[in-house]
Parts: C-alpha cells; structure tokens; sequence
C-alpha cells in the first residue's frame, strides 16, 4: 500500500517548487552542506514567551491528531524494532529530499528528511532521520528520539500565528519568503513538547477527505 508515500512525495515536490519558485536554490541536493543563512526570526521565541501566555489568544481548531512521528538516529533499526514489536508496516518507497527550513533564531538551513510512515493509520507513525546544519527539532541519538504529535488545519499561516499567540513558540517550518508557514510548522509547548500543524491542502489520505472525518479540523 503506496498511499501515504505518494502523497507524502507530492508534499515534498510542492515544497521543492515553492522554494525554487523563490530563488532559493540548491534544494534539491542530496548533501545539504555546512552553508547556512538569515532570514527573520520565526515569530514566538522564547523571550517573548511570558507576553504571549498574559494576552488573549485565538484558539486553534484541530480534530483528533492524525500523526505521531518520531525522529531517530537510525531509520532502518527503528523501522524494523516497530514491526518486530508493534507488527508496524512501513510504506514504501521511503522518502529523501532536502528542503530550506526556517528555524526559531531565523535561520534558514538545508535539511535533509529521509523517511517514511506507517501503512496503517490515521492515526499515522511517522519515521524520520534528519540531517544538516542549525539547531534544529529532529536531532536525534542513541539515547534521544524527538517525538511530535501531528494536527491538521484549514490555513497554515494564520493557525500557526495563534498558536504562537498562545504561548507555542514555532521553531521550524518550510522557507517561503513572505510567509510566516509554509506546508507545515513545527512548534514548542511546555517541558518541549514538540507539534506540528500540517495545511489540510498537504495531508495524507483519510485525514480530511472523508466527510465528518474526526482527525480534520472542525467546520466553522
């Protein structure tokens, strides 16, 4: 069953078309390299953290999470200690791309996802081992495996904004000059949970388009 790869594929080449789309280049590189440069701070650090929690907020409307991902230092022995322990089936092909993130501080750096996601599902286990430059939320060792829980929303941008609004600082998303998100947006809660918002236009089948879907964000 090839569903979530495919879509996950498609997300991966919209990402890839909207960072040349822009000029930035060097993308698609299977070795992202040391190179690194500024853009301006992704909104909500932690210095403004404490103003964020004392002023009103929107709130966000999510369903049921569709994602639990984890990311890990080896991908393959991860993969099969799934399967030997929680009979997990992994879709396939896996996925390898490079994309310009955007980190807390600003930074935006060359980071290269390889991966893939659970057959069954929603909800979904994601699988991933990043690599390249900037402190960014996916490193991962022999001791530690960031883990996320994965939402979908009905606009990126202004569901993420709120939800820096709300005292969530976001600490990476995809690079799109002009845009506060892109694609999807990964954020902070407290004792560093870490989330991520997905654009319902980017999400894996089952998720939203089946009607009354409970893992869809509610309707207005």
């Amino acid at each position: 069953m090839k569903r979530y790869s495919t879509q996950r594929s498609k997300i991966l080449i919209t990402a890839f078309t909207l960072i040349l789309g822009f000029g930035l280049g060097d993308a698609g590189k299977a070795d992202p390299g040391p190179q690194t440069s500024q853009s301006a701070p992704v909104l909500g650090g932690r210095t403004d953290l404490a103003l964020n929690l004392l002023s009103p907020a929107a709130a966000v409307k999510v369903g049921l999470y569709f994602e639990i991902g984890f990311a890990v230092e080896n991908l393959e022995e991860a993969m099969a200690q799934f399967t030997s322990g929680f009979g997990v089936e992994w879709q396939q092909p896996a996925f390898d791309a490079v994309l310009n993130m955007r980190l807390a501080n600003g930074q935006v750096v060359p980071l290269r996802f390889q991966g893939t996601s659970s057959v069954q599902g929603p909800p979904y286990f994601e699988m991933v081992h990043v690599t390249g430059p900037g402190d960014h939320p996916w490193k991962a060792n022999a001791h530690k495996s960031p883990v996320h829980i994965g939402y979908a929303v009905d606009n990126l941008a202004a569901d993420s904004d709120a939800l820096v609004a709300a005292g969530f600082p976001r600490i990476a998303t995809v690079d799109v000059p002009g845009q506060s998100a892109a694609i999807f947006a990964y954020h902070q809660g407290p004792g560093d949970i870490l989330f991520e918002l997905v654009d319902k236009a980017f999400l894996p089948p089952g998720v939203c388009d089946t009607p009354g879907s409970p893992f869809c964000p509610p309707a207005p």
